[in-house]
């Protein structure tokens, strides 16, 4: 794992192992500090696969002010690397069902995407959760009853 503060140009890349992907991808969206995580880039590389088709990373890593300011948990997994990923135009099932399969440990399901991590589930970090109402009514039926809700979207 590699944290990188400043320009994403400086991250050490390996574009033959992540080929779907770019380093600006994964940045922090208001500075360009860039976390590396291979484990977790493997993951995502493994879901891309799975998929055949593109994936759209709305968050990834997120410098500490920029977590504030989006009202992420103090602790946020984005402070490391995780992903935050647009659902369209996959199946929420299946875009859930294979990126368990690729590897990742916790699911956060979003009105309109779905948040990964490697961060392993424990008594202070849920396996999965949703975020309000209209998040659970769009993923509704493919999480247990007792998940959950953080609020928000």
């Amino acid at each position: 794992m590699t944290n990188t503060c400043g320009p994403t140009a400086k991250a050490p890349w390996d574009a033959s192992r992540w080929p779907n992907f770019t380093a600006a991808e994964i940045a922090c969206r208001c500075c360009g500090e860039i976390y590396i995580d291979e484990a977790a880039l493997d993951a995502l590389q493994r879901l891309r696969d799975a998929l055949g088709g593109p994936l759209t990373i709305t968050s990834g890593h997120r410098c500490r002010r920029h977590n504030r300011a989006v009202g992420g948990a103090a602790a946020s997994a984005h402070l490391k690397l995780a992903f935050d990923i647009a659902v369209s135009p996959y199946a929420r099932g299946s875009l859930l069902a294979l990126a368990r399969g690729a590897g990742f440990l916790r699911f956060g399901l979003m009105r309109s995407g779905l948040h990964v991590d490697l961060v392993p589930p424990d008594a202070s970090h849920a396996e999965m959760w949703t975020y309000g109402p209209e998040s659970r009514a769009a993923w509704a039926g493919l999480f247990p009853e007792e998940t959950p809700d953080i609020g928000g979207k």
